[in-house]
């Protein structure tokens, strides 16, 4: 979107911006900026990011490339933030014990994962065609949440008397559920079953697997929103019977909830920012 007046920014005041609107400090472990530079006036703003990106970038004329995904160091670090997902559990009346204990398993798979990851291929190639490079994950997906959270507020009323179904209405009350290819999806339980309380289970780098929503379902949550769940901790869950919902969000559409808001900011501030790379537009 081409905005009237473009201001410059640096990828360090790129980066600030993301931090504001997410309320936090300190650049998270999953986010980071890769190759620095200034007078940036125009982004190429994406979900993932491949060499292929990069040089579409440099044809549209950016500046610099915004990824949504972890890169670079940042992809090989971040898996120390699902450790976030203990506080959100607690916060839905799961024992702390329980919770750490919980997400144990998650974490040392993401950890495995991580440790094999060829990281510094994209960032490489962004230094050789002086392309200024930067990923945002964790703040975008804090605001995902925030909004996600407001939307399930009155299923949280003790004579709330919502369903499944309601919940995937509200959801689809965002533009970018409504405009994605995918909707949300029922993979415990079903649309006509009570919600009973809700648990926004994101932001936390990544889902936080079976005993993650065991904890849950086992403090009384009637309802766990994620935006991916593996396919085996799915099969085992529907065969331990598990009593619950489980609703899956969609990845692409949940991130770009997110992902908008920030893009919006910095469009306020005068950037001229390119979306594509998968990020679902309002029309």
């Amino acid at each position: 979107m081409r905005t009237s007046t473009t201001a410059a920014m640096t990828t360090e005041e790129i980066m600030q911006v993301a931090l504001d609107l997410s309320g936090m400090r300190d650049i998270p472990a999953d986010s980071g900026v890769h190759v620095r530079g200034d007078g940036i006036r125009r982004i190429y703003a994406t979900i993932d990011c491949d060499v292929a990106d990069l040089l579409l970038a440099r044809e549209l004329r950016c500046d610099a490339v915004l990824t949504h995904h972890p890169e670079g160091t940042a992809s090989l670090h971040g898996w120390t933030l699902t450790a976030r997902q203990v506080e959100q559990m607690v916060e839905c009346g799961v024992p702390l014990d329980r919770a750490e204990a919980a997400i144990q398993r998650r974490m040392h798979s993401v950890e495995l994962n991580s440790h094999v990851r060829n990281y510094g291929r994209v960032a490489q190639a962004a230094q050789l065609l002086k392309l200024s490079f930067l990923n945002v994950h964790l703040p975008c997906d804090v605001i995902s949440r925030r909004l996600i959270t407001e939307k399930m507020a009155p299923f949280q009323q003790p004579d709330s008397h919502a369903t499944v179904a309601d919940i995937i209405a509200a959801l689809q009350e965002f533009p970018e559920q409504k405009l994605a290819a995918t909707e949300p999806k029922v993979r415990l339980g079903g649309p006509d079953h009570p919600a009973g309380r809700v648990a926004v289970a994101m932001a936390g780098y990544t889902n936080g697997g079976l005993e993650v929503l065991k904890a849950y379902f086992e403090a009384g949550v009637g309802s766990v929103l994620m935006m991916h769940f593996p396919e085996a901790d799915l099969r085992e869950a529907r065969e331990q019977k598990l009593a619950g919902n489980l609703i899956i969000t969609g990845h692409m559409a949940s991130d770009s909830i997110g992902i908008n808001v920030y893009l919006d900011e910095l469009e306020r501030r005068g950037l001229e920012v390119i979306r594509a790379g998968g990020i679902i537009v309002p029309r």
